[in-house]
């Protein structure tokens, strides 16, 4: 697939980076690039609660979990685990565009909302390239 109209999004030198969160890898391998460490399984965030005083007496006596697990849909996974803090925006999206061809289309757009989502659970962070010396 052509990817050319991503020379000029605002993203294509940011490197997107996981924060540390607590996760955990589910279910068998699905669809992944022959790179070292991508395994291409679900991802599971373990999310622990923060309860105030009245919601932790009422999760208490309702015995509700204290920890939130969120399953990440597989080209969110696949996403989280591409976002290793050396891959920058262009080069994530050439692999995921290689993997998903059009389920993902356009690319671009798509990474781009995956990562938001990711930085709205306060999961990820975008870097600035480091100037070479």
């Amino acid at each position: 697939m052509e990817m050319s109209h991503l020379v000029n999004h605002p993203w294509v030198d940011k490197i997107p980076a996981r924060q540390p969160v607590e996760f955990e890898f589910v279910g068998e391998p699905g669809i992944h690039p022959e790179i070292e460490g991508i395994t291409g399984r679900n991802i599971v965030f373990i999310i622990e609660k923060r309860f105030k005083r009245f919601e932790a007496l009422l999760a208490k006596i309702l015995r509700a979990p204290n920890v939130v697990r969120r399953t990440m849909h597989p080209m969110q996974s696949m996403l989280w685990e591409l976002m290793d803090g050396k891959r920058n925006f262009f080069e994530i999206c050439t692999i995921m565009d290689s993997l998903y061809h059009e389920d993902i289309a356009p690319v671009g757009d798509r990474v781009y909302a995956f990562i938001q989502v990711f930085r709205d659970l306060n999961c990820a962070t975008l870097l600035q390239v480091k100037e070479e010396e």
